[in-house]
């Protein structure tokens, strides 16, 4: 789906419009094939599910970000509709495959569409929405895969985006708010599940859960840093 859309945008094949409008035919008759066959294929479905949820990601990704075909409230409730459908889904089918490919697998499509249009605070937005659908499964599902996943790829894309675009002038205040919303969430996740279990930390578990805090910690140091009115805000140890 992805080679197809990015080859007909590449030759300007067809309009961006019915571009967007074929990709949510695909996706939604791949979610019709793959509900029809959950009776008696139930791990393929759940594959095509998962598969179907990633090319409606996409395409509201592009018609928003890179063709402006709808507005930002309407892109934003759509992928908002879609976390919750496939955490739904991936509870329904217990199939950790579904959160692999429809949640952690849409961290691919900024990249998959990137034209370098700079759009720092859309891309965070969207991956929060992802987030939390990740941190609904993490309450429901031992599923560390999911979650170990979601990390890495989330602090991974930010700190990539921070150490090469990052400017106090223009990213500030996008900087601040996506840092301390990531760090939460993953957070108040992990803790809340072992707490809501009563489950021993494990060092896996303290070691991530340190990554996590140093990670907000240095980010919030620099940034304060190349702040020089909120320098003064830092405390230096002796």
């Amino acid at each position: 789906m992805a080679i197809g859309a990015k080859y007909a945008i590449d030759h300007d094949m067809i309009s961006p419009l019915t571009r967007i409008l074929l990709g949510y035919l695909i996706g939604i008759g791949l979610m019709v094939f793959a509900i029809k066959l959950k009776k008696d294929y139930e791990k393929f479905s759940a594959v095509l599910v998962s598969g179907s949820m990633a090319i409606l990601y996409f395409i509201t990704f592009a018609g928003f970000a890179y063709y402006q075909l709808m507005i930002r409230e309407v892109a934003f409730g759509l992928m908002f509709l879609f976390t919750v459908f496939t955490v739904y889904a991936a509870i329904q089918y217990n199939q950790q495959v579904i959160a692999l490919i429809g949640l952690v697998g849409a961290y691919a499509v900024p990249f998959l569409l990137s034209n370098n249009s700079g759009q720092a605070a859309v891309l965070f937005t969207y991956m929060a929405i992802i987030n939390s659908g990740i941190a609904v499964l993490s309450f429901r599902k031992k599923w560390l895969p999911v979650y170990y996943s979601s990390f890495v790829l989330t602090w991974v894309i930010f700190l990539g985006w921070y150490f090469t675009r990052y400017t106090s002038s223009t990213y500030y205040a996008t900087a601040a708010i996506f840092v301390f919303i990531f760090f939460a969430i993953f957070y108040a996740t992990f803790l809340a599940y072992k707490l809501i279990r009563v489950e021993k930390l494990t060092i896996t578990d303290v070691i991530v859960l340190l990554i996590n805090s140093f990670i907000f910690y240095g980010i919030g140091y620099d940034m304060l840093e190349s702040k020089a009115a909120l320098s003064n805000l830092q405390v230096y140890l002796p």
